[in-house]
């Protein structure tokens, strides 16, 4: 019996408060898809079917006939979640018993002309809602009539089903590296039945007697237990002595909506620059942000010198990578930006000593993030603890396909809410690195400077700007 986590917990009652908790990709498909691989039909219908549209273009009931072979690997993709009754514990994870791939899977044609402009608006469009709390809490939409016969999809998962990397372990688990690669046996699937309420009391019995047991073994393991106060009690310091991050514009309570952009660029390239400035590739993405937000506040009349903005960083709090893995496992680094330090690359360096530092400590909200993150629900709107949001996901180093369609790209696009109005997210893929930039269009109507101050240090970094 899978109950949901404490965290994860916390992540519906953000959701409650108004804040939409799901993590979502782009992926942009090359524009042939090749033939050669067969499956069983529609889901549910018997007889095979070539996977290549004569116009070579990936097609709905293809995609949903190979996801559904594929989600006998990824079982959450099949489950919601039920609330037992009082005193029966969190809510559990259950087979879905009217679950119909066509509810998940589905389509939404791309207006005229078809370019990035229309693509992206689409994208914010069908990834502004809340996922339904009654169905799986995924879905995905086929995204057509792209220029050049290409194809996006955009895929949505809530945070309670996966964070970044689980996401990335999820969608690996429905592709293949080359395009004529057969789905192999797919097991017959028929949805348990929910646990009676005998059987929900006698687990949560059981879970308060382990977490008896773990509390006498922590205060025997006195050590341990001082450790950890030791950990918490160095991150309220290093919180205590960073204050209050700087009041910007790009800090106003955020209308609800979304505006998307993209930024490409070359993956070795920028850990060649990285390695020459003693970071990491998440390192050259800061450096980015931080070149994306003076380019804005400099037109906004807001740079200032020693002007010091704060990111919060994702940081994976999983002890070790688990393709099975499920649900949110983040903590956050908050890592000071340079914004007034004009050199790029001097900011870089800057930068990569920061995060050099701060990751000497566990991330913040990690272990305890249930602790730490309750009484910061009702604040999200006028906290001042961080300015931007950042994330950075490594990906597949291989292309892959899915359907029998190459993916060509692939984005990781985050959220803005509370009062950060701006979230960057970058995702390395087949040597790409490919950021997504996401704002308020009502607080960031000038989102493309922050887009193309990102690019413009990017480039001045030697990363290739594509």
């Amino acid at each position: 019996m899978e109950r949901l986590s404490p965290r994860d917990l916390v992540n519906l009652r953000v959701e409650d408060r108004g804040l939409p908790m799901h993590v979502a990709a782009l992926i942009i498909f090359d524009g042939a898809v090749r033939a050669g691989l067969a499956d069983s039909g529609r889901a549910g219908l018997a007889g095979p079917r070539d996977l290549a549209r004569p116009a070579g273009l990936l097609d709905l009931d293809t995609l949903r006939v190979v996801v559904a072979q594929r989600l006998h690997l990824v079982p959450r993709l099949r489950q919601v979640l039920y609330r037992p009754g009082p005193g029966l514990g969190l809510p559990v994870w259950v087979d879905a018993a009217g679950f119909d791939i066509r509810e998940h899977v589905r389509a939404r044609p791309v207006p005229a002309p078809g370019d990035e402009a229309a693509l992206l608006r689409v994208c914010t469009e069908l990834n502004q809602d809340r996922l339904d709390r009654s169905r799986p809490l995924w879905q995905m939409w086929l995204l057509t009539g792209l220029a050049d016969h290409r194809a996006g999809l955009l895929v949505r998962l809530h945070h309670v089903v996966a964070d970044g990397i689980a996401a990335l372990a999820m969608l690996g688990a429905l592709c293949d590296p080359d395009p004529g690669t057969a789905a192999g046996d797919v097991p017959a699937w028929a949805p348990e039945a929910v646990p009676s309420g005998r059987e929900l009391a006698a687990d949560q019995l059981h879970r308060q007697a382990l977490a008896v047991t773990g509390a006498v073994r922590a205060v025997r393991r006195a050590s341990s237990g001082a450790a950890r106060l030791g950990v918490l009690a160095r991150q309220a310091g290093q919180l205590a002595a960073d204050g209050a991050a700087p009041r910007t514009s790009l800090n106003v309570p955020v209308s609800g909506h979304h505006r998307l952009l993209l930024v490409r660029a070359d993956l070795e390239r920028a850990r060649a620059v990285a390695h020459a400035h003693g970071g990491t590739v998440n390192d050259v993405v800061l450096a980015a942000v931080a070149g994306g937000a003076r380019s804005v506040l400099a037109a906004r009349g807001e740079l200032t010198p020693r002007l010091v903005l704060r990111a919060s960083v994702a940081a994976s709090v999983r002890a070790a990578p688990d393709p099975r893995a499920t649900g949110n496992r983040v903590g956050v680094i908050l890592v000071p930006l340079p914004v007034a330090e004009a050199d790029p690359g001097r900011r870089l360096a800057q930068i990569a000593a920061a995060t050099a530092a701060r990751k000497r400590q566990p991330p913040v909200a990690g272990p305890n993030a249930s602790l730490l993150q309750r009484p910061m629900i009702s604040m999200m709107s006028r906290q001042r603890l961080v300015n931007l949001l950042v994330s950075n996901l490594p990906g597949p180093a291989s292309p892959l396909c899915l359907a029998g369609a190459r993916i060509r790209e692939m984005y990781q696009i985050g959220i803005v809410g509370g009062n950060v109005t701006v979230n960057v997210g970058a995702l390395s893929y087949a040597g790409q690195l490919n950021i997504a930039v996401v704002g308020d269009p009502e607080a960031v109507p000038d989102l493309a400077v922050v887009a193309a101050g990102m690019a413009d240090t990017l480039e001045q970094l030697g990363a290739d700007v594509t």
